[in-house]
């Protein structure tokens, strides 16, 4: 563990330095510029994208080293100059992504599309910390967020995979009477599912590689298939008793995921491209199925800052004792990550040690 001088308040985090060297170091505690806010995390969700950088190595996207972690939650604990919609003490959470405001997409109203976006664990420090810095463009755009009273800590880490997952059920049109399949089994994939049933969607099916992991989605209500033997499209099928899916949603890393959505959607139905992909990225469309089918094939990426405002609301209605999460204090971060990575657990969360 890296020390600093004597005489700065300093905090504990999770640095990534490199592909699988997560380092718990001592470092200075930020402090509040006009218009910023300092948090105390309380607790800060592993999420997929930390999972791939740490197995990875960081990306072009990303500064290093870095401060991990972007589905947190905590209590203000210094506001800087000119913040007055913001309290000392109010519990808070804050989409990760924060938009410039100002480029094309941004006035478009598609602010997760931004052409500057600063994003927490990425190109700014993320919340593995005992204390995150919210900057002041995140203050002004509305992005930080008071959690109702009724929303739990453990609930409110889960909205930034709220606000992205509604969003993509939305891009692929899921609404009452759908049928609907996801492809994933992890947390992005139960999330799905839960907002699909949410949506009016009266037939959900999940596919996936773990045991586990399909016995904890059907335990929350939703038909699964193991699709780990391979020939994925024709075990869905076979689910599906003869039916095409309205809507698929490739929630995992692999691109034959996109694949096997094309293969298994009716005519006039959706897939939606969610999330980033693991390896080579290219996949192979028959352009014939898709023209004659009128298949709609689209991405999703992120969520606005309204999606995740919208979110956190949501989260209060969402058992999250479904997810069983898991807790790992700060000190043993790399456990999470292993145990995430391993897939040995649904949803690994990170809870912040006391500080003096």
């Amino acid at each position: 563990m890296t020390a600093v001088s004597t005489g700065v308040a300093t905090m504990l985090a999770a640095v990534l330095h490199g592909q699988g060297d997560l380092r718990l170091e001592e470092i200075p505690r930020p402090v509040a510029g006009p218009g910023e806010i300092v948090v105390r995390v309380h607790r800060c969700g592993v999420c997929g994208s930390d999972l791939r950088s740490y197995g990875r190595g960081p990306s072009a996207r990303y500064m290093s080293p870095v401060i991990l972690g972007h589905e947190f939650v905590g209590t203000v604990a210094e506001i800087g100059a000119g913040v007055d919609a913001i309290a000392v003490g109010d519990r808070v959470t804050a989409a990760p992504a924060i938009p410039c405001s100002a480029c094309d997409a941004c006035r478009r109203g598609e602010d997760n599309l931004c052409a500057d976006l600063l994003d927490f664990g990425i190109n700014i420090a993320g919340a593995l910390a005992e204390y995150v810095l919210v900057p002041a463009r995140s203050v002004a755009t509305g992005a930080v967020v008071v959690v109702p009273a009724g929303v739990s800590d453990e609930a409110a880490i889960l909205g930034e995979p709220i606000g992205c997952c509604l969003r993509g059920l939305r891009r692929g049109h899921v609404g009452p009477g759908s049928l609907t399949v996801v492809m994933g089994d992890g947390p992005i994939g139960l999330t799905h599912a839960l907002l699909a049933r949410q949506l009016g969607a009266t037939r959900i099916l999940a596919t996936g590689i773990s045991a586990a992991r399909l016995e904890t989605v059907a335990r929350a209500g939703f038909e699964t298939v193991d699709v780990s033997g391979g020939n994925a499209a024709a075990l869905v099928r076979d689910a599906l008793g003869g039916r095409a899916a309205d809507t698929v949603v490739a929630a995992n890393p692999d691109p034959r995921a996109i694949e096997i959505g094309l293969a298994v959607v009716r005519p006039g139905g959706t897939v939606v491209a969610f999330g980033g992909l693991a390896g080579d990225p290219t996949i192979a469309v028959d352009g014939n199925r898709v023209h004659y089918g009128e298949h709609t094939l689209v991405g999703s990426f992120n969520c606005t800052t309204a999606e995740f405002r919208e979110a956190i609301d949501l989260a209060g209605t969402i058992d999250i004792g479904l997810f069983e999460p898991r807790t790992y204090p700060l000190s043993d971060v790399v456990a999470a990550f292993e145990a995430a990575a391993n897939r040995t657990v649904m949803k690994a969360v990170v809870t912040m040690e006391p500080t003096a």
